[in-house]
């Protein structure tokens, strides 16, 4: 979303305040606060412990890494701030957590739109139409470092969700996301929005029909002890931005920014590997509990496709113009 030119006064000047002391503090040692929302044990955890021991053990950084799980140092919202304006030196955030910072940033979220083979997304993610995406984020105050996958979305519910007709008028749990909100009401759902945290209880009394999460997301949540099955929709991604404060970032020494984009990509492989180990370790469980994994057919999954994503499709272009059709062409462009 476009911010207002008070914010982008005040992040300027922001900006140039802490640039004065950046000759300053090259020479000196660093500070990096870690921040994300998941709990201790996730794969995004792991990830991000992997990288404040990395920078730490690394003798061409000066550092002093700490990871804060669990929302520690305030909401999804809160992070984002301190990121932009230099608080927290480093987040580990969902895509749709960031779009409402730049709203291009989204199409980590389009439905049926990314491919499920592994190694084909991860390619994506180091190729050029990725680096033009982490370049949306740079007049925000925020240098995006890299994306981590940790997981494909799968639907939950007490009734299998293999047609469109079978979504229809469920109301299911939304991340604050204005795109995965218009998704889901796509789908034909009435989404609504609440803390993760009490999405278990909805879950249970009924209020709520349905949500959407990878695997690892939903055993580490319990779900499977209030949802009787797992749609296999694999229709997103649940990707992470790994970003840093802007002026923070210019102001480390070379040697520094090359340790902890090692750290990074060494903390992008531990979260890959936890997430399938907890995909398959969690399958299991949550079958033996009782839940029943739902496979979708190809003509199946086609006929939730057509509906979905031409109708995401245009409601982003409709908001991101000419620099969003760029993005989604190079994109397309690797993807053929």
């Amino acid at each position: 979303m476009m911010k207002t030119s008070g914010t982008a006064v005040v992040i300027a000047g922001a900006m140039a305040a802490q640039a004065l002391f950046a000759p300053v503090a090259a020479a000196q040692s660093f500070n990096m606060k870690i921040a994300h929302l998941l709990p201790p044990g996730d794969p995004r955890d792991l990830g991000a412990h992997a990288v404040a021991d990395f920078v730490m053990a690394d003798e061409r950084c000066d550092i002093s890494a700490q990871v804060f799980p669990s929302g520690q140092l305030g909401s999804f919202t809160e992070i984002n701030e301190g990121v932009q304006f230099g608080s927290i030196e480093m987040s580990v955030q969902p895509a749709a957590y960031m779009a409402p910072i730049e709203m291009k940033s989204a199409i980590i979220d389009f439905p049926f739109f990314w491919p499920t083979d592994i190694d084909e997304l991860l390619a994506l993610h180091k190729g050029p139409a990725a680096q033009m995406l982490a370049e949306t984020f740079e007049p925000h105050g925020i240098k995006m470092l890299d994306i981590w996958h940790t997981g494909f979305m799968q639907w939950t519910s007490n009734e299998p969700l293999t047609t469109p007709e079978a979504f229809q008028s469920k109301i299911a749990r939304v991340m604050p996301s204005s795109l995965m909100t218009e998704r889901q009401r796509l789908f034909g759902l009435n989404p609504v929005t609440m803390p993760f945290s009490e999405t278990y209880s909805a879950l249970q009394t009924g209020a709520l029909a349905a949500q959407e999460n990878p695997i690892p997301t939903s055993y580490n949540m319990r779900f499977h002890e209030v949802q009787e099955y797992m749609t296999m929709t694999f229709h997103g991604t649940l990707d992470q931005f790994v970003s840093v404060n802007m002026v923070w970032w210019n102001g480390l020494t070379d040697g520094c920014r090359d340790a902890i984009i090692e750290g990074v990509a060494i903390g992008n492989a531990v979260t890959l590997e936890s997430t399938m180990e907890q995909e398959e370790s969690a399958r299991a469980e949550m079958e033996a509990s009782g839940m029943t994994f739902v496979e979708l057919t190809d003509e199946e999954r086609a006929a939730m496709r057509d509906i979905v994503f031409p109708g995401i499709r245009d409601w982003w272009l409709a908001q991101t113009g000419d620099e969003g059709q760029a993005l989604l062409d190079a994109f397309m462009a690797e993807m053929n």
